[in-house]
């Protein structure tokens, strides 16, 4: 507790009038003749060494003006006896009581102000240590942040890699359902949905949704008018909405927004194809990182919602086989020859191949059609499959035969997906009525760029079809020489 030097004058004041005042309490020898010392003496040396020079000086005048006046107030007490007589010869003690309590109190302050500037000095020490270790806190907590983020950003370019390769499908529901998972990843959302916009009836159509952190079927028969909702206003704006833009934009006080968080226009190709709309998410993870990341993964995601968009146009909604759900040898020529003229001037890759389920009337005939159209059915999903989605399966000229259409896949691709399906038939893998059932299966390959490369660059799938049946028929001849596998 510090004292203020006021005090410490009154202190050494007082302290040296209280010392001059004892005498009172031996008025036969009130100059202690009988002790060889004058206590009043030392009581400015005392004071000086302990408070300081002017404290002490202080001490000196209280204990001069107490002796002086000992004779007046020990007559006001009524002492009888006092003797006074001992202070007379006083004078040489108390000059030299008054220079040694100088000279003790030049000491203490000297040494005061030493110990204080070390005390100062100590003190900003400590306050530049506390400041160095908060700073090197701060530090290695921005280093630790900046290699999480660093290692982070690494992952998220993994993660977003293996999620965009889940969106390469002709599928909408695989193109979706990656979709959405990437948006999990990067947003960590608990609820979303994806529309898109049906323009015969103007509205938005919900066709993928996600519930409690998982995609789901969409929700029956939800659809949004562009008028009144967030997610009509992103795509007739074709502008992104976050909840920040509530009070930046007064037009929006109109729309309901309770269901948004944050939306994002979806296009396939530079066409306005729906909306994502992320409904729940974290709170701490409502920042411009994510809306940022999200952005990217709506960006990538517009190629492959038009691949498939553009697939569905052509292929689905053409009349098919009412079994195997799969289009014809019709639809397969107009396809053929869309992804040729696509390809050609750029001489980029397409492959065909012509599948043929040997003994195929066979199996008609002992289980009925519609079991070996089934048959057939799945054999064709699980081509696809093996093609990792991105195969387009078609029937062929007769019954029993596949077409299998391979684009930005050449020979040696074409060759390793034919391989990779040569066993279901052999190894029994497929089934009819529950039974394994043994089929030989003879295939039939063509590729552009190849032997057919001038034809069809022309524009004439036929010619590249023509190839695959001459190598389809050279296959066929080979199981019939060698007798098959079957027993």
């Amino acid at each position: 507790m510090r004292v203020s030097t006021a005090t410490r004058w009154v202190e050494g004041f007082g302290a040296g009038a209280l010392v001059g005042l004892l005498s009172l309490l031996f008025p036969a020898d009130p100059a202690f003749r009988a002790l060889g010392f004058l206590p009043q003496a030392f009581a400015p040396v005392i004071t000086a060494s302990l408070l300081g020079a002017v404290p002490g000086a202080f001490a000196f005048l209280g204990a001069t003006l107490a002796t002086l006046a000992l004779p007046l107030l020990a007559g006001l007490l009524g002492l009888s006896g006092f003797d006074a007589v001992g202070f007379q010869g006083a004078r040489i003690p108390a000059a030299l009581s008054l220079l040694c309590a100088l000279a003790a109190g030049a000491l203490r302050d000297s040494y005061s102000r030493s110990t204080k500037r070390i005390l100062l000095r100590f003190r900003d020490l400590t306050r530049s240590n506390v400041q160095l270790r908060k700073m090197n806190l701060a530090l290695s907590g921005l280093t630790e942040e900046l290699e999480r983020r660093v290692s982070g950003q690494r992952d998220s370019v993994s993660s977003l890699y293996a999620r965009i390769r889940k969106m390469d499908s002709l599928d909408m529901d695989r193109v979706l359902s990656g979709f959405l998972d990437a948006v999990v990843a990067f947003s960590q959302a608990s609820s979303a949905a994806v529309f898109e916009y049906d323009h015969e009836a103007k509205r938005l159509v919900c066709v993928a949704s996600l519930v409690k952190g998982a995609v789901a079927p969409p929700q029956a028969e939800e659809a949004l008018d562009l008028e009144g909702s967030i997610e009509g206003w992103v795509f007739r704006n074709d502008s992104p909405f976050s909840l920040r833009n509530v009070d930046d934009y007064l037009n929006l006080a109109g729309v309901d927004f309770k269901r948004s968080v944050l939306s994002y226009p979806l296009r396939a190709g530079d066409l306005p194809w729906g909306v994502l709309n992320v409904r729940e998410m974290p709170f701490y993870r409502y920042n411009p990182v994510t809306e940022k990341n999200l952005g990217i993964v709506v960006e990538l995601a517009s190629s492959y919602i038009k691949k498939a968009a553009d697939f569905r146009d052509r292929v689905l909604s053409h009349p098919r086989n009412a079994i195997t759900g799969l289009p014809g040898y019709g639809e397969l020529l107009r396809i053929l020859e869309g992804e040729l003229d696509r390809r050609a001037s750029r001489r980029l890759s397409v492959s065909v191949v012509i599948v043929e389920l040997i003994g195929f009337e066979e199996m008609a005939f002992a289980h009925s059609g519609l079991k070996a159209f089934g048959l057939l059915k799945d054999f064709a999903e699980t081509a696809v499959s093996a093609a990792g989605g991105r195969a387009i399966a078609c029937h062929y000229r007769v019954d029993g035969q596949l077409a299998f259409l391979l684009p930005d896949i050449d020979r040696d691709g074409a060759s390793l997906f034919c391989l990779s399906l040569s066993g279901l038939g052999s190894d029994g893998l497929m089934r009819i009525d529950g039974e394994k059932a043994c089929v030989e299966i003879a295939f039939g390959l063509a590729a552009f760029p190849g032997q057919a490369g001038a034809a069809a660059a022309a524009g004439d799938a036929e010619a590249l079809l023509a190839e695959a049946e001459s190598v389809l028929t050279l296959s066929k001849r080979a199981y019939t020489e060698h007798g098959g596998s079957c027993p």
